[in-house]
C-alpha cells in the first residue's frame, strides 16, 4: 500500500495538470468562426479570428499591424491551418496579408506610371493569364524582380515577382501586390504560380478587407 500511494497521487497530479492545460486552450483559443475586434491605426475593425497568424490579431485590440492569410482562390481563413503546420512562403494556395495604416505616399494605384515606369525594360510581354509583364532594368531599386499588371497601368491589379533563376536559387518565389483602401495599406504576398487566380486576389483582398469594417 504505501508504494501504491506515491503512483497514486502522481497520477492524480497528472491528471489535474492536463485538466488545466485543455481548460485554458479552451479560454485562448478562438471557437470556429469567433469575431476579433481590432483598432490598426484609428480604424475600427472586426473579422473572423480564424484568418489572423498571430496570437495579437486573434485577440484583436489596438495593433500596429494586422496579419492575415486566406486560401486560394476561394479566401477561406488559413491562419489556423498555417499555426497547424508553419508558415510556407512556397504554398500557391496561400495568400498573405499584412494591413497597416495608410501612408503619405503614392497611392499603390499609380505607382506602375508613377514610380515603377521609370525602372522598367522596353519589352512588353502578354502572359498567358492576361497580364502585361515588363521587367524591372538591373541596377534599379527592384533590379531581380518581374512587374505584371493589368492593362493599361496596373490600377487594379500590379504584382512586383521574384524573377526565376538560373540555376534555381531554392528561394520561394513570390509576388506582393499592394493597394489602399478604407484609409488602410494592404500588401498581399503570394506564390508566383498562383498568378493565375490574380483576378480573384485583386477582387477577394479588397472584399475582404472592406467587409472588416467594425460589426
Amino acid at each position: 500500500m504505501s508504494r501504491a500511494l506515491p503512483v497514486l497521487l502522481a497520477l492524480g497530479a497528472l491528471l489535474v495538470a492536463g485538466a488545466s492545460l485543455w481548460l485554458l486552450s479552451r479560454r485562448t483559443a478562438p471557437d470556429v468562426g469567433a469575431i476579433a475586434h481590432a483598432r490598426v491605426g484609428d480604424i475600427a475593425l472586426a473579422y473572423e479570428a480564424g484568418y489572423a497568424r498571430f496570437a495579437a490579431g486573434r485577440g484583436g485590440g489596438r495593433l500596429d499591424r494586422l496579419d492575415m492569410a486566406a486560401t486560394l482562390p476561394d479566401f477561406r481563413p488559413a491562419g489556423d491551418e498555417l499555426r497547424a503546420s508553419g508558415p510556407d512562403g512556397r504554398d500557391p494556395g496561400l495568400l498573405f496579408l499584412s494591413i497597416a495604416p495608410a501612408e503619405r505616399s503614392v497611392d499603390p494605384a499609380d505607382r506602375t506610371a508613377a514610380l515603377y515606369a521609370t525602372f522598367l525594360e522596353a519589352e512588353v510581354v502578354e502572359d498567358e493569364s492576361g497580364l502585361i509583364m515588363r521587367r524591372f532594368a538591373a541596377g534599379s531599386p527592384y533590379a531581380g524582380e518581374d512587374l505584371y499588371f493589368d492593362a493599361p497601368e496596373g490600377r487594379a491589379f500590379a504584382a512586383r515577382c521574384t524573377r526565376p533563376t538560373t540555376p534555381p536559387d531554392e528561394l520561394p518565389q513570390t509576388c506582393v501586390v499592394a493597394f489602399r483602401l478604407e484609409g488602410l495599406d494592404v500588401d498581399a504576398r503570394f506564390d508566383r504560380r498562383a498568378l493565375r487566380h490574380w483576378p480573384s486576389i485583386a477582387h477577394g483582398a479588397r472584399n475582404l478587407v472592406r467587409g472588416m469594417s467594425a460589426r
